[in-house]
């Protein structure tokens, strides 16, 4: 078995060619294509409010070893973790389902203008992720998937932290034999998302809680005088509007979050390229959906992420969550994760807040009787977006998840 179903040289190439086609699991043709698993796009109403939450379903049937779940990040469509599912699968693990988070992606969005990345309260990521496990847990049962089949997670980014979220919601109650959470928001390097360089000021305005001060002003007390200032862009001149066009790739700039030129390319081809027309007018009548391009967050985003990320790493939410194994893997040069110190800009990365998250969830595990509940791993030399880095880097993450998979199934 390949240790990744497809290599940097092809991936662009042969990704593009499997999303531009509907690939359901009634099709006979006999076509090169169809070596590929099946994709279909679902919708999901959610019962709290009606909205109608997208997610992807890659496969057909399931595998040998059990079934994947996949909470993307931030302005991640479910589309692109195509290829993740495609190794996935290849391992033996099918199907693997991928949310649209609401707000981003497939998913339709919040506010008039499209391009604002937007949540009215960050807890409605968390029941739609509820709503979305149960709606996979069905769906396996419709497949005749075994009772004792394993159901997996991993994920990347905001969505490690949904699905913690998610675990403390649920107090032990869920389906997943064990998660890997790569990249995880456990407690976001806000500077890394701006242009000013890291010193001491802008370190402070920049931390969370200079976001936490910036966001109450602007939510709780601004208002006043301008209603639409929390759902303005939190930082409009260095992350607003999506330009198509913008994206240009840099060779091992951490701000690119991969050093894989390929796997950049493939969200800038379905951004600024890909005819979304026809899926639009067939799948998003009454909806207010352009195209998964999305641009910067909202003050109301970057105050409420703020508040649950505080709200996650409390003592008490870390006791809701000491049944399930942890995998928290990170890469040791992930921009988004580390702090960059005033007067040290060359010192290595410091991924102490994700070391520390495990250390705490730990205790609270031991201290229920449940041993190591949460295991750290690094991928050395890996950026951001692990699942779409270059070649050695993301097999590396590959089959470090998947023998974390086969040791708690």
């Amino acid at each position: 078995m390949p240790v990744a179903a497809l290599d940097e040289a092809t991936v662009l190439e042969k990704t593009l060619a499997y999303l531009s086609r509907d690939a359901d699991c009634t099709e006979t043709t006999t076509e090169p294509a169809t070596t590929q698993p099946g994709w279909e796009r679902r919708v999901l109403t959610m019962p709290h409010d009606g909205y109608r939450l997208r997610y992807s379903r890659f496969g057909c049937a399931p595998g040998a070893k059990g079934a994947l779940v996949i909470a993307p990040g931030r302005s991640e469509p479910s589309y692109e973790y195509a290829e993740t599912a495609i190794d996935f699968i290849a391992r033996g693990f099918a199907p693997v389902y991928v949310i649209d988070h609401r707000g981003q992606g497939l998913s339709p969005r919040l506010l008039e203008d499209p391009d604002k990345s937007h949540v009215e309260d960050f807890d409605d990521y968390i029941q739609d992720f509820t709503q979305f496990v149960a709606a996979v847990e069905a769906d396996l049962l419709a497949l005749g998937a075994r009772p004792d089949l394993p159901l997996f997670l991993t994920s990347n980014s905001m969505g490690g932290a949904i699905a913690i979220g998610y675990f403390q919601k649920v107090d032990g109650e869920t389906p997943f034999a064990a998660a890997a959470l790569v990249s995880a928001m456990i407690h976001v390097n806000y500077i890394s998302y701006t242009e000013k360089p890291p010193r001491w000021l802008n370190l402070r305005i920049y931390s969370e809680t200079g976001v936490a001060v910036q966001g109450w002003w602007r939510c709780n007390v601004a208002w006043l005088w301008n209603g639409a200032l929390c759902r303005d862009y939190a930082s409009a001149r260095t992350f607003g509007a999506y330009e198509p066009g913008s994206r240009q790739f840099e060779p091992d700039a951490e701000e690119m979050m991969t050093r894989s030129r390929a796997r950049f390319a493939l969200r800038t081809r379905m951004w600024d390229s890909f005819d979304w027309s026809g899926i639009r007018a067939a799948e998003y009548a009454g909806e207010n959906w352009d195209g998964p391009q999305i641009g910067g967050t909202t003050n109301k985003w970057a105050r409420d992420s703020v508040r649950f990320l505080r709200d996650m790493r409390a003592p008490e939410s870390l006791k809701r969550m000491v049944d399930t194994p942890i995998l928290l893997l990170s890469g040791t040069r992930d921009l988004r994760a580390y702090r960059q110190y005033p007067g040290v800009l060359d010192a290595p990365p410091d991924l102490s807040r994700h070391t520390r998250f495990c250390d705490d969830l730990n205790a609270a595990s031991l201290a229920a009787d449940k041993g190591y509940v949460c295991q750290f791993s690094a991928i050395n030399g890996a950026f951001h977006e692990i699942y779409k880095e270059r070649d050695r880097e993301r097999n590396a993450a590959l089959d470090m998840v998947e023998g974390f998979f086969l040791r708690h199934r």
